[in-house]
């Protein structure tokens, strides 16, 4: 006889059936159970939010409905309002998950940067990549920069914010006159990458995207020219090296 220490022999306590009947159940029985209701709610949870997202990118929060969105996950309403208390959080938890994509795609595309060149490439690929790859995402994060939900625009917010840290971050190794500069150069960065894409994606990209990213990432790099940046130190020396007039890209202290 097994002692209930046994891993094989784990037992719960007798549970009361109908008729007064006592069955033992095993615990390796309630948690294979368990986690097999949890594996059917994590897909029919995202179920939802891809039906959520394609409705809310092709008609926008107010005019998608619950019912509709039940209707293309294949399920009842009732249902659907077990997963989302209303239409609002669902939406929300949508943005939330596209906000996650593009920072996870604009991180890795910076990790391979080295040169102030290369994190400007990247950064435009990024914008372009998250368009092309995640369309919805795009159309539904410019959508809720102007939503009338207070809350949805602060995730969109958050996620020009995550963008611009990201590339503020990378240039941070390259010592511009002022250090406010660095910041407004990621902001101008990520908006004329994310106008580019998204006018790119609208007119459904009549370039292929290689050469949509090397027009304008050249067209960033080239404006560079007029930003001016401090040299690099000598060695030994405390003092910072005069500003230096306007450069051109691929001069000293622009790599």
């Amino acid at each position: 006889m097994r002692s209930p220490g046994d891993g094989a022999g784990r037992i719960r306590p007798c549970v009361t059936g109908t008729a007064g009947r006592r069955y033992t159940v095993r615990i390796e029985e309630v948690t294979a159970v368990d986690e097999k209701v949890m594996r059917a709610r994590q897909a029919r949870r995202r179920s939802i939010m891809a039906a959520a997202a394609g409705l809310f990118a092709a008609c926008g929060y107010r005019a998608a409905s619950m019912e509709e969105i039940a209707c293309r996950a294949g399920i009842s309403k009732p249902v659907l309002y077990k997963s989302f208390s209303s239409k609002l959080e669902l939406y929300l938890a949508v943005l939330h998950e596209e906000v996650q994509g593009l920072e996870q795609t604009l991180t890795v595309a910076l990790g391979h940067a080295g040169d102030l060149e290369s994190i400007v490439t990247a950064t435009v690929a990024a914008v372009f990549d998250f368009a092309d790859t995640h369309p919805r995402g795009a159309a539904l994060l410019a959508d809720a920069a102007v939503a009338e939900e207070p809350s949805a625009q602060r995730l969109a917010h958050r996620a020009a914010t995550i963008c611009n840290d990201a590339v503020s971050q990378a240039l941070a190794a390259y010592p511009f006159a002022r250090a406010e500069q660095r910041r407004l150069i990621a902001v101008e960065l990520v908006a004329i990458a994310q106008a580019c894409a998204r006018d790119w994606a609208i007119h459904r990209k009549p370039i292929p995207k290689r050469d949509a990213v090397s027009t304008t990432a050249g067209l960033c790099w080239n404006g560079l020219a007029g930003v001016r940046t401090v040299a690099q130190s000598p060695a030994g020396s405390g003092d910072p090296v005069p500003v230096l007039d306007t450069a051109v890209p691929g001069q000293a202290g622009f790599r």
